[in-house]
């Protein structure tokens, strides 16, 4: 895997296991390999937080690119697509560009306000975690594969966590990756597992490695979790 990124184009990743906080911190450090600018999305109810240990909690993600959403603000929205329409295409516009602007309006606002983001110097990647608690509301193949197409078509790579077993959903996705293992046992014995992999970039289907060997990955990891090591001090 290159310092440049883990993917050299738009790409969809479902990374899934039982360790949210794990989980989190894996999607922390590919999101920060491929754009250290990302922008971060925890789908949680106003009772619900993160735990002590995750990214979230120890504020390694900057306020101003960090959203708490209620899973019912990340519904699609047909019907303000087709008003939308309506208002603002023009006439000379091309099929093609009016059904892209169609399937962009039909994201949640809070989607398409995240896609929006100013950017200078590379793509987006955003970050949706929890996403396991959207799963009744994206109940078929087709929900998600739209949703994703969606995104990728701005150019962005999207990044989500799945704190469960993956439902059929995961079909859509470029990349699923399981992450096996938890913080309190060491998220260096962690294994991780490309079950699915895009044909170009770091992740190639059928990977196996445990994340204190996954170079760039561990480096980021080392870093954010473990802290600056302590200086060795001569005994008196």
């Amino acid at each position: 895997m290159s310092a440049d990124g883990v993917f050299p184009k738009p790409t969809s990743v479902l990374i899934f296991g039982n360790d949210r906080p794990l989980l989190n911190w894996v999607a922390y450090a590919l999101a920060t390999i491929n754009d250290p600018e990302f922008v971060w999305t925890d789908v949680r109810s106003p009772d619900q937080v993160p735990s002590a240990t995750d990214p979230m909690s120890r504020h390694k993600i900057p306020p101003e690119r960090m959203y708490a959403r209620r899973p019912m603000e990340l519904t699609l929205n047909d019907s303000a697509a087709n008003v939308a329409v309506s208002a603002v295409v023009r006439s000379d516009e091309t099929p093609e560009n009016v059904q892209r602007l169609l399937d962009f309006l039909r994201l949640p606002s809070p989607t398409q306000h995240v896609l929006s983001t100013p950017r200078r110097n590379r793509p987006l990647v955003a970050v949706l975690s929890n996403s396991q608690r959207l799963a009744a509301l994206y109940p078929s193949v087709e929900n998600v594969s739209f949703t994703l197409r969606s995104i990728l078509a701005t150019d962005a790579t999207v990044i989500m966590t799945f704190a469960d077993t993956p439902t059929e959903g995961k079909r859509a996705f470029d990349a699923v990756v399981l992450v096996d293992g938890s913080l309190r046992e060491g998220w260096r014995t962690a294994t991780l597992t490309v079950e699915k992999g895009p044909s170009e970039g770091g992740l190639p289907t059928g990977l196996a490695v445990r994340l204190g060997e996954f170079a760039p990955v561990a480096s980021i990891l080392s870093r954010e979790i473990d802290g600056p090591a302590e200086p060795h001090r001569e005994a008196p």
